[in-house]
């Protein structure tokens, strides 16, 4: 029971670890964007990410298993790639507190996805656990936009789907991980996965014209320090870390 206990406790520590990371990662892809378009955000968000974690990537590559590497792939495409891109185009037009909300819908397509495609059984308390934090987010994020007018509000609906779906990218690979790779070492799927997420995104940055045209006008942005450095922690923390964290 003490053992029961301890492992208890240790999980509610690390999900509010994962709030505190999550819920101030949408803040620092606004300051990303004061500088950079939000392909690039996404883009120096996940090589960066995959900079740090390549030497653990690198060091489990030899020991790893590797009939599993295509969840492990797929995993690095639903659980980080995507939803880097999806996030960042909606913070251009959305408020931090919207995305934080239409974020917490991930519990919920974790259920759905978890119970219809994977055949999970779903606990009640589950449900109404998710439902009441749902109920929580909307009702604080409602107070913080009642002066949004009408016209806003409109336009924020078309990209309030971009997180939506996003979310729906989340369900499916945290089903993924609990499904078929759960016996692989934590840091093992989240450095190879997104390792190997960061090789779709080094070729954009090399061949487009960010490192000719965009990274010398960015260095000149009176910003560009608050905008990098942004991108850089929510690299370590709201990626890199938190991945880790969550398997």
């Amino acid at each position: 029971m003490a053992l029961l206990g301890r492992s208890a406790i240790t999980r509610v520590v690390i999900l509010c670890i994962l709030s505190l990371i999550w819920g101030s990662s949408f803040i620092l892809m606004k300051r990303g964007l004061l500088v950079f378009s939000a392909l690039h955000v996404a883009a120096l968000r996940i090589v960066i990410s995959g900079i740090v974690l390549m030497p653990f990537a690198i060091f489990a590559w030899y020991r790893f298993d590797k009939q599993y590497i295509h969840y492990v792939l797929l995993c690095g495409i639903l659980g980080n790639a995507i939803p880097a891109i999806l996030f960042a185009l909606a913070q251009r037009h959305l408020h931090s507190a919207t995305t934080a909300l239409l974020n917490s819908l991930t519990p919920i397509f974790t259920l759905l996805v978890g119970a219809v495609v994977f055949g999970f059984g779903v606990r009640r308390s589950q449900v109404w656990g998710v439902i009441l934090g749902f109920i929580g987010a909307s009702a604080l994020v409602m107070a913080a936009q009642r002066e949004l007018t009408v016209n806003e509000m409109q336009q924020s609906l078309w990209y309030a789907l971009l997180p939506v779906v996003a979310t729906l990218c989340y369900g499916l690979n945290g089903n993924i991980l609990s499904r078929y790779v759960r016996h692989v070492p934590p840091m093992t799927v989240n450095s190879i996965a997104i390792t190997s997420a960061a090789w779709l995104f080094i070729p954009y940055l090399v061949w487009s014209d960010f490192c000719s045209e965009v990274l010398p006008m960015a260095v000149r942005h009176p910003h560009f320090t608050l905008a990098l450095g942004s991108i850089v922690v929510l690299s370590v923390l709201g990626t890199a870390l938190s991945n880790w964290l969550f398997t």
